[in-house]
């Protein structure tokens, strides 16, 4: 694995662990969801111990590792950089991402595996999605292959108010709006016209979901993973969309 490549992946899940960890805080997140696509539960087995990939406030790296048969792809949560001296974290833990006729599965697997130098993260300028899908507060996004469209919406209202900056609320007062109605997260299939919907209740709140990093589309499988896009009552959900043939 290029060590250069994964410090940039981890630096920017961190990034986006720092600009959503507070939304998450206020926010309830979105339901499990509903829809014309084929979205199931994803079938994983978290050790005992370890981090789990169903975060959408620090979400796994995609791993990439080429064979003859096509792409085999992983999930990596918590995975240092040896070489910049940044260790791995207290349970981290990696999962290989299997396809099965359902939709996929995530199947534990040694640490070892993942950093072996076969193995690549999938970097911002690979991703399938474009870095700024389901980021916003409102809008949308085409994936690279034009094939999928990821679109956030909101209903209710709005106002302003002056409230603390920065990320702890101690960097003075700036213009803060707070919303209160319902914000829908939309993945569509293009070519099928069909569509999967998960919606968050927002209670003149100013914070909000941002899952992008959460949302992972494997093209040459036709598969969406949702790692913690949604809650139940259980905590974060795990769901596989089986995108229809095409």
């Amino acid at each position: 694995m290029q060590p250069t490549r994964l410090l940039a992946a981890g630096l920017c899940a961190a990034a986006a662990f720092a600009a959503c960890s507070s939304a998450h805080a206020a926010s309830g997140g979105f339901a499990p969801g509903s829809g014309t696509l084929d979205a199931r539960p994803l079938s994983v087995h978290v050790p005992a111990g370890t981090l789990s990939p169903l975060s959408s406030t620090m979400p796994p790296l995609l791993l990439r590792r080429e064979d003859g048969a096509g792409p085999v792809y992983y999930l990596a949560s918590g995975l240092g950089v040896p070489r910049y001296g940044i260790a791995d974290l207290p349970g981290a833990a990696a999962w290989r991402v299997v396809p099965d006729a359902d939709c996929a599965s995530l199947v534990p697997v040694a640490l070892d595996e993942v950093k072996q130098a076969s193995v690549q993260v999938v970097t911002v300028q690979q991703n399938p999605l474009p870095m700024a899908c389901a980021a916003a507060f409102e809008g949308s996004c085409t994936s690279r292959d034009q094939r999928l469209r990821i679109g956030t919406t909101f209903q209710g209202t709005r106002r302003t108010a002056r409230a603390g900056g920065g990320f702890f609320g101690t960097e003075g007062k700036i213009t803060t709006t707070f919303h209160t109605g319902v914000r829908t997260l939309t993945i569509e299939h293009l070519p099928s016209g069909r569509q999967w919907r998960m919606d968050e209740a927002l209670q003149d709140s100013a914070a909000y979901s941002a899952p992008q990093t959460a949302i992972r589309y494997l093209p040459e499988w036709q598969r969406v993973l949702l790692l913690g896009v949604s809650t139940g009552t259980e905590g974060a959900q795990g769901r596989c969309i089986a995108l229809p043939p095409s």
